[in-house]
C-alpha cells in the first residue's frame, strides 16, 4: 500500500509495515481484502458498543424511575 494508490489514501510507515506483515501471513490475498475486513470488524464493534450503551441507558432509566438512586445515595431515606 503506497501513498498515491488507487484509493488516494496515505499510509504511515508503521501502518504500511503492519499491512505487509498481515499479507505475508497468508490470511488475506490483497491489501484491499485486509482493509475491507478491518473496516467491517471496526463497524461491527462500533455497532456492538452502541447496543451496549443503549442497554445501559435503558437500565439507568429503569433504576431512576424506580427511585433506586435515592435509596442508595441518601442513607435513611425510604
Amino acid at each position: 500500500m503506497k501513498s498515491g494508490d488507487s484509493h488516494g489514501g496515505h499510509a504511515t510507515g508503521g501502518f504500511e509495515k503492519q499491512v505487509q506483515q498481515e499479507l505475508a501471513g497468508g490470511l488475506y490475498r490483497s491489501a484491499d481484502e485486509l482493509i475491507e475486513q478491518a473496516v467491517r470488524h471496526f463497524l461491527d464493534e462500533r455497532q456492538r458498543g452502541q447496543r451496549r450503551l443503549d442497554a445501559l441507558r435503558r437500565i439507568g432509566q429503569a433504576v431512576d424511575q424506580a427511585g433506586l438512586y435515592e435509596r442508595v445515595l441518601i442513607p435513611g431515606r425510604q
